[in-house]
């Protein structure tokens, strides 16, 4: 958003000093045709440049240096307009004033703050005027000489020919412009997709890597709360060496590719993927609310899924372990610029990984802590056993620890 605002601001800088240079342009321009129409002896248009034309130019040099763009850019397109009708109108359709129309035709789109319907309706307003005045008039008031005629017609024609190249070419510019800005951006995005998977590698669902994208400067190292899942395929070693390197390769890819998918949905990211299990954070590195009961329902997904398998004998009979902690972690990118992993670090993720290891010693397949368990709708859950205080290993204070399944 920061980007768009900034080229927003550019260019409407760009367009204000464009039309700065041509406002000063047409406040001299009309004084010239103001002595021009004297020299003729068309009063009428003398007074019309006196009155109105040069005023206005003047006015628009004002309002576009006081930041008022759009009201000065929609004078000078009237006064451009009434001018040539009046040109038209009192020497003829061969003084070529009509030429300006075709110019201020091009000029509908010059604009970038009208809007679209504005932008449309003032072209087709012109086109309606230069039909209108090609049949009502084409011989003026004021007959001028074959020469001063056709010296004038050229001359409008000309000065259109000039302005409508110049507005071509700017609107080749910007153009071109914008097609190399949309090329960079078109790196940068690629730059920070390869800088995610290099983080979170592929196991992390479209929402995340989008907000991730858009906020990547804020992937550092910090302090979240979250909920951490650790997961163990029980026995595996056993499975692995009983079978061929392709069916435990396929078995991998058919379990992985499951628990992924349901944890992404939860709003989980996958940070570390073993043989025979994994690791996920709930809450990091986008901050949810409710992550425990997101982790939760993550986990009673993955045993219904394996279930689901089994049954559909798409792997063979197997036990797992789910383990969940929450408490605060300390995650961030870790690594160098060769090889860097968004990573979590602190006590929570032991205790995360020892309530796992726990479900071995209590034949089960899912426990929780009890911060999990207190931010939890005990209605959704089919049963839930306190298992009372815990020692973990490597921890003087015991943890109370909950079996779900």
């Amino acid at each position: 958003m920061k980007n768009k605002d900034t080229q927003s601001k550019s260019e409407i800088k760009k367009f204000r000093q464009i039309t700065q240079g041509a406002y000063l342009l047409g406040f001299f321009g009309h004084i010239n045709a103001l002595f021009l129409f004297w020299y003729l002896d068309i009063p009428e248009l003398v007074y019309f440049n006196i009155f109105f034309s040069v005023p206005v130019f003047g006015l628009a040099l004002y309002l576009n240096s006081s930041a008022c763009e759009n009201s000065a850019f929609s004078l000078a397109c009237i006064e451009l307009l009434f001018h040539q009708v009046a040109c038209t109108y009192f020497i003829g359709w061969g003084f070529g004033a009509h030429f300006w129309l075709i110019y201020l035709a091009g000029l509908s789109f010059f604009n970038p703050n009208w809007h679209r319907f504005l932008q449309f309706g003032f072209l087709a307003l012109i086109c309606v005027v230069y039909v209108s005045i090609s049949y009502l008039f084409q011989e003026g008031i004021y007959p001028l000489s074959e020469e001063m005629q056709h010296f004038s017609y050229m001359t409008n024609a000309v000065s259109t020919i000039l302005i409508i190249s110049l507005l071509i070419n700017f609107y080749a510019k910007t153009t071109k412009k914008l097609e190399y800005e949309l090329l960079e951006e078109q790196k940068v995005t690629e730059n920070l997709l390869s800088k995610i998977k290099s983080l979170f590698g592929q196991q992390i669902s479209h929402k995340v890597a989008k907000h991730i994208m858009e906020n990547y400067e804020e992937i550092k190292t910090t302090q979240f709360h979250v909920s951490i899942m650790f997961l163990d395929i029980r026995d595996f070693t056993v499975f692995a060496d009983s079978r061929k390197p392709s069916e435990v390769a396929k078995f991998q890819n058919i379990v992985f590719g499951a628990l992924i998918k349901i944890i992404s949905e939860k709003h989980g990211v996958v940070l570390q993927l073993l043989g025979d299990g994994l690791m996920a954070v709930f809450g990091a590195p986008i901050k949810y609310k409710n992550h425990e009961k997101n982790a939760v329902k993550a986990g009673y997904g993955i045993l219904e899924c394996i279930n689901t398998l089994i049954e559909e004998d798409k792997i063979p009979p197997i036990k797992i372990g789910i383990g969940l902690h929450a408490g605060n972690i300390v995650a961030g990118n870790i690594g160098n610029e060769e090889r860097k992993a968004y990573s979590l670090t602190g006590k929570n993720v032991i205790i995360a990984a020892r309530i796992e290891s726990l479900n071995k010693d209590f034949n089960s397949q899912f426990l929780i802590s009890k911060s999990i368990y207190e931010t939890i709708d005990k209605s959704e859950s089919d049963s839930i056993e306190d298992l009372g205080e815990v020692k973990l290993k490597g921890f003087g204070t015991p943890t109370r620890v909950y079996k779900l399944i």
